[in-house]
């Protein structure tokens, strides 16, 4: 007897419709930048540095993606981002110290903020934005309010962020890596299936064994090690930090993702579709800069993108968790 394969799920398919969506949206875009720049935006070069551009963001956008699924949000990631960086920059000149400083803090921010949401069960956005504020003290006992540049930076360091393997930009590959690594962990994995579970149903969960708990802080510990790796990438691409470095690039994550089909209720997202939320939020902004246009304008565009994103994913809920 033939076992007839299941189709895809509801949330499958609503993943495959918001992610089809935001290809039209860039395709329409690039349209609109070509005719009212020309060539530009296909030069190599232009493409290149495009790419560079939002390695730093992807990295990022690619681990907050699972705590999004788990329904919870991190807004310390600007913060935390600025702190990694400026422990790179200050240990530039030795390696080890450099690149272990700054994944160690970024997990140590990440599990304080997984200890809070999953174990004291704090809320998520509440309790992330006051240990931003936490992080970003913490910087300024560093940096003093001060720009950190450095002359004697590791010349291995100073590559990661400026150099090419094989034509194509170093923070381009670890992006890649860091994106093929969440897809697998949150589709191939059963750790993945236990972040979906939490997601839709944290009381249905705990009662299939699944401790959300730890599942929660898990995913956050993930996110700030992700953070430490995009702090040192952020550092290596200009070998130069302040404590505001950081600043925005919460907002620029938070777009993507949700643009790329996460919901913010939890239990639905996928890293493909964030990836397109993250090259989607890259085009945007390299696409007002060849046209002309100020940041001001693109901040406005993100908004209104970010609303519309928001309205469709309460179409695709129902306004509720699954």
């Amino acid at each position: 007897m033939q076992v007839k394969e299941k189709g895809p799920t509801l949330k499958q398919r609503a993943n495959r419709v918001q992610n089809l969506g935001v290809i039209m949206i860039m395709v329409v875009f690039i349209a609109v930048v070509v005719i009212v720049s020309g060539s530009k935006f296909f030069n190599t070069t232009n493409l290149l540095n495009l790419l560079r551009s939002i390695s730093v963001t992807g990295i990022m956008a690619c681990a907050v993606t699972l705590v999004m699924v788990t329904g919870n949000i991190d807004l310390s990631i600007g913060w935390m981002i600025g702190l990694t960086a400026c422990l790179t920059g200050i240990y530039s000149n030795n390696l080890p110290m450099a690149i272990g400083l700054a994944l160690t803090v970024g997990a140590a921010c990440g599990a304080i903020n997984g200890f809070l949401v999953g174990v004291l069960k704090l809320n998520a956005f509440i309790t992330t934005l006051a240990t931003s504020y936490v992080f970003n003290g913490i910087t300024m006992l560093y940096t003093e309010g001060k720009l950190l540049t450095t002359k004697d930076a590791s010349p291995i360091l100073k590559n990661i962020g400026q150099g090419s393997l094989l034509g194509i930009p170093i923070p381009i590959w670890i992006f890649a890596v860091i994106a093929v690594i969440f897809w697998f962990l949150l589709k191939k994995t059963t750790f993945g299936n236990k972040i979906y579970a939490v997601g839709s149903n944290p009381i249905s969960s705990r009662f299939s064994g699944v401790s959300s708990a730890k599942v929660t802080m898990a995913v956050y510990v993930l996110a700030g090690l992700a953070v430490g790796l995009a702090g040192i990438v952020f550092f290596s691409k200009t070998m130069s930090v302040q404590q505001y470095s950081g600043v925005g690039l919460e907002f620029e994550v938070l777009t993507a993702i949700v643009l790329g089909g996460t919901s913010v209720a939890g239990g639905r997202g996928n890293v493909l579709g964030t990836v397109l939320g993250v090259v989607f939020v890259g085009i945007l902004g390299n696409g007002f800069t060849l046209m002309g246009l100020g940041s001001n304008a693109q901040y406005i565009a993100q908004g209104l993108i970010l609303l519309v994103a928001m309205r469709a994913d309460v179409m695709n809920t129902g306004g509720h968790r699954a």
